[in-house]
């Protein structure tokens, strides 16, 4: 299984010397191969078809792997063996137990001379034992022991240590220089070339040694038990970085740096060709195969419902190095948006049990559609529990699901009814929009369940014709009544016990604006106002008069009467139009989204929507309540007061970041497999048959182009064609 170095190691991270170690091909036993193969991928990312060129080198391996290890070690062999059933278990970074697999080990690294400086105690005992040599006394290195006073220099320095999972622990030790003379025994070597080295330099193998550069003068602990989420980030400037390492820190002399960049990961190579310092820094942990840094930052964008191309912009904008936006989509293919919908199913099945044991469940429903006009491509239903104003169900659909972009909203209703009526849930009443084809559903398949209309949207179609009317020739006086008639269509549903008390309530604003306050309808006999004592004369509307004959058409009319009797007395859905608001900043309209995508966006909305629902009204610090004047266009001038909430908060983004690097990045398949469940339509665009793309081109060319000019290959049509098809284009050349 020995192959030359002639390729890289296909472990990522891995920068072992190619002239120490060798590299090694993937085994033929099968069970085998797999052992490597994901200790290579670490289990995830795993490619369906294995690069040809994938190698392993013996620095992944321990000792006990190989067959001729110490052979190999002492010069009698010239390369590695591996065991058949030999798999490497060592990563980049980890301690191996033993030295580099390669050449024999060096003198210094066989025998170790240790001096202490500055101790007040007497060294530990090591165990010895006596051996019998066939060397002269004159052979042997001569000692000689003498007692010194000496104070010792010292210095301060800090060392960066791999702790856990990539996080450097940073530790800072100082030796004051203020302490008194120390009287040890020590013991010289008389030998020439003999070196010395002090416990506290670091060895030139030693790759965990980091000396730390502090511009505060402080140095900061990063305790092994911070999650990658958790950690604080800055903004490094690749200069100031890059000079830390220019430097050796046990020679002083200038270092051959190298950098490895991916995306947001930066890995920093430093050797000195003087003193064979060496060592490796990693700017961020890597999790699997993927920097970490890399996914938090996509999961950043995804769970934030923020756009990846105008944070890209920013980024750009800055020069710092990031993600391609390929790599960020692959990301939430992969884990960010399973991640979102596994934790709205939690969120969701909490909220079902809870509705489950309830009786009295009010339900609301309204869509909103991703394209405004009649041609929406998405559609998303959104079902609301009234009495609390918590997102219970999304539903999203598609054009091509439904036949056409009219049925989709029935479609949603019917498909968010039926989840929750499997699920356990009683519905009694359900509040929706006026549409014709919910009517005819809920009146023929959900008899049970009674229908409510929401008083908004009948409000807005009476105040519309109202405001048509007052543009009539003489019907100016309408113009004064709007306001009045649609605060009485509130009035007549709220104040009401039953649906016919409403209509009759509702039917006396036609005699109202003709200063008639007793009517023939004894569920409402007469006005309940006081009495107007001269009121405004110039308001009220001539009995038989046009515009009285008109207002009283609107009013009255079959289908508006018919609709007042299901007003919804106590619950609207104003509620839902703010979350509808909420979706827009997760999936705005200018935004092309994948049918998965959309779905989790709208899932992300309901999530950050049922945090939020209980926010209470932002005080000063004396207590006062605050309240804001707006001014919307839809008043023409007039303003009103709209209490001012507190901000919302964002708790949802550090659950989700948790469940990702915690469950989702651990077994990616039971994540994934949740959401491939789901049946998702064809795009619309592979379902019409595309033209050519050249025939395309051409005929762009052909329409714009003079005749003298274009000289494609289009064919002719005959004489008597161009006559029928345009009889008048005879002598019209002089138009080009």
């Amino acid at each position: 299984m020995f192959k030359a170095m002639t390729e890289t190691c296909s472990v990522f991270g891995c920068k072992a010397d190619k002239e120490v170690v060798s590299l090694h091909v993937l085994p033929k036993d099968l069970n085998i191969r797999m052992k490597w193969v994901h200790f290579i991928w670490k289990n995830r990312n795993i490619p369906t078809k294995l690069p040809d060129k994938t190698r392993v080198c013996s620095s992944h391996f321990p000792e006990a792997s190989f067959e001729n290890f110490i052979q190999k070690q002492m010069g009698f062999a010239t390369k590695l063996i591996l065991k058949p059933d030999a798999v490497p278990t060592i990563y980049p970074g980890e301690a191996a137990g033993s030295s580099q697999h390669g050449g024999p080990p060096s003198i210094t690294a066989l025998r170790s001379h240790t001096r202490d400086v500055g101790c007040q105690c007497d060294p530990p005992e090591r165990p010895q034992r006596t051996v019998s040599t066939q060397l002269s006394h004159l052979t042997l290195i001569h000692r000689r022991s003498q007692a010194i006073q000496v104070k010792p220099s010292t210095k301060g320095f800090g060392v960066n240590t791999d702790v856990s999972a990539g996080f450097g622990g940073f530790l800072s030790t100082t030796i004051k220089e203020e302490s008194p003379p120390l009287k040890r025994r020590r013991i010289d070597a008389l030998s020439d070339g003999t070196e010395e080295s002090e416990d506290t330099k670091p060895h030139p193998d030693d790759t965990s040694y980091h000396q730390s550069t502090s511009a505060v003068g402080e140095s900061a602990n990063v305790s092994h038990e911070t999650l990658v989420q958790d950690a604080t980030k800055y903004i490094v400037y690749e200069d100031c970085l890059l000079s830390l390492f220019h430097t050796c820190p046990r020679c002083g002399q200038t270092c051959e740096v190298h950098k490895f960049v991916r995306g947001t990961f930066l890995s920093v190579s430093q050797r000195c060709p003087f003193c064979q310092f060496n060592r490796k820094w990693n700017s961020q942990p890597i999790i699997g195969s993927t920097p970490a840094g890399n996914l938090h930052l996509s999961a950043a964008v995804n769970f934030t419902g923020s756009s990846f191309r105008q944070f890209n912009k920013v980024l750009s904008a800055l020069k710092v190095r990031t993600i391609a936006e390929t790599t960020y989509f692959d990301h939430a293919r992969s884990y960010m948006d399973p991640c979102v919908f596994s934790t709205w199913k939690r969120l969701q099945a909490d909220l079902i049990q809870t509705l489950s044991q309830r009786e009295d469940v009010t339900l609301g429903g309204d869509m909103r559609a991703k394209i405004p006009g009649h041609n929406d491509k998405y559609g998303s239903y959104s079902v609301m529990d009234l009495h609390n104003g918590n997102i219970v169900d999304v539903q999203l659909m598609q054009s091509s699901e439904v036949g056409s972009s009219a049925n989709m909203e029935t479609e949603g209703l019917m498909r968010s009814l039926s989840f929750l009526e499997s699920s356990g849930v009683t519905i009694k009443a359900v509040v929706t929009d006026r549409q014709p084809q919910i009517q005819k559903y809920l009146k023929e398949q959900k008899p049970d369940i009674t229908h409510f209309y929401d008083m908004w949207h009948i409000a807005k179609g009476v105040s519309k014709k109202l405001e048509a009317l007052a543009k009539e020739q003489k019907c100016d006086k309408v113009k004064k009544w709007q306001k009045c008639v649609i605060k009485h269509l509130y009035w007549s549903s709220t104040s009401s016990s039953s649906g016919e008390e409403a209509v009759a309530k509702w039917a006396s604003i036609s005699n109202h604006v003709q200063n008639i306050h007793s009517h023939d309808n004894a569920l409402f006999p007469e006005c309940q106002h006081s009495e107007t004592s001269g009121g405004p004369s110039k308001k009220w509307l001539k009995p038989a008069s046009k515009p009285a004959f008109k207002f009283q058409r609107i009013v009255k009319n079959k289908r508006l009467m018919r609709d007042v009797a299901k007003l919804s007395p106590t619950h609207q859905l104003s509620a839902i139009e703010r979350f509808h608001g909420v979706f827009l900043q997760f999936a705005p309209k200018n935004l092309v989204f994948s049918y998965r995508g959309m779905l989790c966006r709208l899932c992300l909305a309901a999530i950050h929507f049922n945090e939020n629902v209980t926010r209470g009204q932002l005080k000063t610090k004396d207590g006062a309540l605050v309240y804001k004047i707006k001014c919307p266009k839809t008043k023409k001038g007039k303003c009103s007061i709209q209490a001012v909430k507190t901000k919302p908060t964002s708790g949802y983004v550090d659950n989700l970041l948790q469940v990702l690097f915690s469950e989702v990045l651990n077994d990616p398949g039971r994540f994934t497999a949740q959401l491939d469940q789901l049946t998702s339509p064809e795009p619309l665009c592979t379902q019409p048959k595309k033209s050519d793309r050249e025939e395309a081109i051409a005929g762009i060319l052909s329409r714009f182009s003079c005749p003298g000019e274009w000289s494609g290959k289009e064919e002719v049509p005959d004489e008597q064609e161009v006559q029928l098809s345009n009889p008048s284009s005879q002598d019209n050349s002089h138009i080009w």
